[in-house]
């Protein structure tokens, strides 16, 4: 969901905060970025008559051939204005122009507050904040053609910017120039709470509804648009991003029910599909929210058809009035972060319909590489403290606080608890049991149910239907299309600090994508991280770096793959020969029976498992689909090597192989999602 992981973290952010002076790690040190102001770079638009001065950053790199790399930054490039509750429209600088791009822009109206480990303090906002940055390695030229990737970042609608240091992209950078496939880095500012996502009938006629994602849409046009000054490929640009980002990048992809298509040619979305339990069809109750915080600052119109008068009120409150009101009003809705409170709705518009309704009718942007997410332990922090959940009826209020007191009938919460009863989480309980001291607090078997239960409702089924229907629209239409891809990561910077904050129980949490794909940023530790945790940040974001450049994360000689590379040959997710029982499947898969799913790091290692239903069903399949859940308890998991099978078993030590398969295996995720799956209109996904 939209940062959904944030909401109990914001609680214990000053006990992680100091946890960082008191939290024993051994790590590696890495060396500080140097400023050099003595040279500005200059990129020139010839079309349109502009220049645009940036700054270079030098840092060290491992490469003995190159001992050193100089990033080049251009900050504060406007790309969109927009009056208040209006529509963004493009913003275009005057012809002779010389863009001072040296510094970073304001970002737009939020709370400044830290929400360590995940957001610094933000130091100016403003509402003429459509802005972005660009990043590349230094010289490149014009004519590059460099694959470009946009980072649309997260935090809840409540927080973030383009300029945040947890989102620095010098490591990423050097890295892509050292494996010899250079990109170019993006991130882009939108308007977040209810400067973003305000709802009144009037505003839905005004087609002014969702105009936090207009802002992302018009800032990836202007990409597309003028990257190519910058050397970059716009036939080659990946969206990207985590929580709220990967959600808005995927509900990018069914704007406009997928008929205008997207201005992007791949996705990665971490921890961010769709259908995140995001109730998009809520107006009533959008709308509410927009008149309470107007009567807070003195707009009260209580008649429809003074609609027009309270827009109005609301466009004149000052701009620190307006966010004080609307965050402290947003935070009592929902404590203690106020997420959840304004966000995007159907619209008839740039949203027509629920999400779930338009890609599982096709009508969705087809045709687009990407790659979806999950953290293993991803619902972990939603649950709430450990200690609490002491029996099966403690797990009903978390439950319901993400979801709503009365959308889930009890027939439905009782299915889900059969679904996932206390036998399957033994191991994960006697796990905890046995690494735990004596001063660490109880985390009952119950805790460790509605974790996975929320993990599964709020990213992972939505991530994998998503998949599932893309990839099936997409073959029909090419059968080349490079395909979709999963991942869930096992593996954290992120856990010494919940153990020195007292969670000890918390392990792959909801975020920790980030200090990995952007190789290793850590700005909590100054970007030192264990030995363990960069070797794994390297190998992810090589991999990022190789999907912007060809829509495929694996290695390029896949047979001949050095020690770094081992175990990221990453096979596309649906469809294929492997899960399709021999049976090519040129226009997609009619029926998910199988799903290759890449699991990231962790004690297991890294590598990929197939998850395939057994079992019996009405029209003598014996297998199941999404659509058409199973009778049966097996399910088969069994590691991807195709011809190259014998050789990697050789290679890949058998013991992890099958700890991988086995920690899968539990997860009955075929099962479990086909259930989930059927409660997406109740959800309002």
């Amino acid at each position: 969901m939209l940062a959904v992981a944030l909401q109990p973290l914001h609680a214990v952010a000053v006990l992680l905060g100091l946890s960082l002076a008191t939290t024993s790690i051994h790590v590696l040190a890495a060396d500080p970025p140097s400023q050099d102001t003595g040279n500005n770079p200059i990129v020139k638009d010839p079309i349109n008559n502009l220049s645009y001065r940036g700054t270079i950053t030098t840092l060290p790199s491992s490469s003995s051939a190159n001992p050193k790399v100089q990033i080049e930054h251009y900050l504060n490039i406007r790309f969109a204005s927009a009056p208040r509750f209006s529509p963004p429209t493009p913003f275009l600088y005057q012809s002779g122009s010389l863009i001072d791009a040296t510094l970073p822009g304001p970002a737009c109206p939020q709370s400044l507050p830290a929400i360590p480990p995940f957001f610094a303090e933000t130091h100016a906002i403003s509402e003429d904040c459509l802005n972005l940055r660009i990043s590349r390695p230094a010289g490149t030229a014009p004519d590059a053609n460099l694959p470009v990737v946009v980072h649309i970042h997260g935090g809840g609608v409540v927080k973030g910017s383009a300029y945040d240091p947890h989102f620095d992209p010098d490591r990423l950078l050097s890295l892509s120039v050292e494996l010899g496939e250079p990109i170019i880095y993006v991130a882009i500012n939108y308007r977040l709470t209810i400067f973003g996502f305000p709802r009144l009938p009037v505003l839905k006629k005004q087609k002014a509804l969702n105009l936090g994602m207009r802002d992302q849409r018009v800032a990836l046009e202007w990409v597309r648009d003028n990257i190519v000054y910058f050397g970059g490929d716009p036939s080659r640009v990946t969206a990207f991003g985590l929580s709220a980002g990967g959600t808005f990048t995927s509900l990018q992809m069914v704007a406009y029910a997928g008929e205008k298509g997207a201005p992007f040619t791949r996705a990665w979305m971490m921890s961010g599909p769709p259908g995140t339990a995001l109730n998009m069809t809520e107006e009533k109750e959008t709308e509410r929210h927009t008149r309470n915080v107007a009567e807070r600052v003195g707009c009260i119109f209580k008649k429809p058809e003074d609609d027009e008068d309270l827009l109005s009120c609301l466009r004149n409150v000052p701009m620190e009035e307006l966010t004080e009101k609307a965050m402290g009003y947003s935070v009592e809705n929902h404590p203690p972060a106020g997420l959840f409170t304004f966000i995007p709705s159907v619209d008839g518009d740039f949203i027509p319909e629920r999400q779930s309704v338009l890609y599982q009718s096709g009508r969705v942007v087809k045709g687009i590489p990407t790659i979806l997410s999950w953290a293993q332990d991803d619902g972990a922090t939603n649950a709430g403290p450990a200690p609490l959940f002491v029996s099966e009826e403690s797990m009903i209020p978390a439950l319901t606080s993400f979801l709503g007191h009365s959308i889930l009938s009890p027939s439905d919460i009782s299915t889900l608890f059969s679904l996932y009863p206390e036998s399957d989480f033994l191991e994960e309980y006697q796990s905890y049991l046995s690494r735990k001291s004596d001063t660490d607090p109880e985390a009952p078997i119950h805790y460790f149910r509605i974790s996975r239960i929320l993990r599964d409702i709020l990213f992972t089924c939505s991530s994998i239907d998503f998949g599932h229907h893309l990839s099936r629209a997409s073959y029909s239409e090419d059968p080349d299309f490079a395909g979709v891809r999963l991942y869930t990561l096992n593996q954290s910077m992120l856990t010494p600090l919940f153990k020195g904050a007292g969670m000890p129980w918390l392990g792959a949490v909801h975020g920790s994508d980030t200090n990995y794909i952007f190789n290793g940023v850590f700005p909590e530790f100054g970007d030192a991280c264990s030995e363990e945790d960069g070797k794994l940040a390297r190998e992810m974001a090589g991999a990022f770096v190789r999907f912007a450049a060809s829509g495929d994360p694996s290695p390029k000689e896949k047979g001949k793959r050095e020690n770094e590379d081992e175990g990221w040959v990453w096979p596309e997710a649906f469809g294929g020969r492997e899960l399709e029982d021999g049976v090519e499947a040129k226009r997609g898969m009619e029926e998910l029976r199988g799903v290759n799913v890449h699991v990231i790091g962790g004690p297991v290692g890294t590598g990929s498992c197939k998850v395939r239903h057994h079992g019996f069903v009405a029209d003598g399949e014996d297998l199941g689909s999404m659509q058409k859940p199973i009778v049966g308890e097996g399910v088969e998991y069994r590691e991807m090597g195709g011809k190259d099978d014998v050789e990697e078993k050789a290679k890949k030590p058998k013991q992890l192989r099958r700890k991988r398969e086995a920690l899968l295996e539990r997860e009955k995720l075929l099962k479990r999602c086909a259930f989930i799956n059927t409660l997406n209109e109740k959800l309002g996904v």
